[in-house]
């Protein structure tokens, strides 16, 4: 008996052990496998967009950088100048931009949130095509508003509260007898050479004028004036000048180098004055002009014009 209940006992202790056995192995063949876990994609950097591409200098991005850059040019007109220094009234702006067309600038990087900064110009041709470049946002000037201007670059509304006036033509005056001019009428006027600023509206326009007569462009209006004060051209027609370059006219007239004439370069298309911005440029165009409108309806303009032309005469610029 005893050998039987061992023999039993042997035999249930070794199914115990294979059952056991089973379970072992099933659990590790039930185990869950690990696998790779594949990292997650990184999100690209935006690529950025070049200053040469309208949407760099959109009112979105002018507001991301906080900065609103403005062509400008260097020389003084009584649109635009630079404060004196050795005036004690306008000591803390001595060498600022001031006059009309910063005054607007200065409103519109205000209600944009922003910086204002400017670049400066020697050559008008140069500040022209800055914003066309991308080197600024606007080029601020009183550029004429023309269909062959905006063929070639997206432009403001009109920004004047005042109406558009000719611009005076000088005449060389006679060597032989200084107080007459060299050209008798206009009819000789219209075949004459006649100077001016490169790529101002007074150049095309001249020409527009009187297709028949030699137009030559110089840099800038001290160029205009020696061209005329020796003999290389008959007559002139100047850009924006501020009080200094207007004595230095009145004095070459009271010389009896240079004589002054009832005759104006006008162009009756032109649509006004505005900004240029790059070709293309809708997004910032809009906004100003939505800006413009307001300050128009607002009086701000005029408030601006008033304050430009009242500072001018102080500081001795017109």
């Amino acid at each position: 008996m005893f050998r039987k209940v061992m023999a039993i006992l042997l035999t249930a202790s070794v199914f115990l052990c294979l059952v056991a056995c089973g379970k072992e192995t099933a659990v590790e063949e039930a185990a869950p496998v690990e696998t790779a876990q594949s990292s997650p994609t990184a999100t690209p950097e935006p690529t950025p967009i070049p200053e040469t591409a309208p949407e760099y200098h959109s009112l979105e991005k002018i507001q991301e950088r906080g900065t609103l850059r403005v062509a400008l040019q260097s020389s003084n007109s009584k649109m635009s100048y630079l404060v004196p220094e050795g005036l004690e009234e306008y000591a803390d702006r001595a060498g600022e931009p001031s006059g009309y067309v910063p005054f607007i600038c200065r409103q519109l990087a205000d209600d944009m949130g922003v910086e204002l900064e400017f670049v400066f110009y020697d050559v008008t041709e140069e500040q022209l095509v800055a914003a066309e470049k991308g080197e600024a946002d606007i080029s601020a000037n009183v550029w004429s508003i023309t269909d062959e201007r905006l063929e070639r670059f997206t432009m403001t509304d009109n920004i004047l509260v005042t109406d558009i006036e000719g611009d005076e033509v000088f005449l060389r005056a006679d060597p032989q007898d200084p107080t007459k001019p060299l050209i008798g009428s206009e009819e000789e006027l219209s075949t004459a050479r006649i100077a001016a600023v490169k790529a101002t509206v007074q150049e095309r326009n001249a020409g527009l004028q009187y297709p028949e007569a030699e137009i030559l462009g110089y840099v800038d209006n001290d160029a205009v004036l020696e061209a005329l004060l020796s003999g290389e051209v008959d007559a002139a027609v100047f850009t924006t000048f501020d009080r200094a370059f207007a004595d230095i006219l009145v004095e070459a007239i009271v010389d009896r180098q240079i004589c002054q004439c009832e005759y104006d370069i006008v162009d009756p298309e032109i649509k006004g004055v505005g900004f240029i911005l790059m070709k293309g440029n809708e997004d910032l165009c809009s906004y100003i002009n939505e800006q413009l409108s307001r300050y128009r309806d607002e009086g701000v303009l005029l408030e601006l014009n008033n304050r430009s032309e009242t500072e001018a005469k102080a500081m001795g610029i017109i």
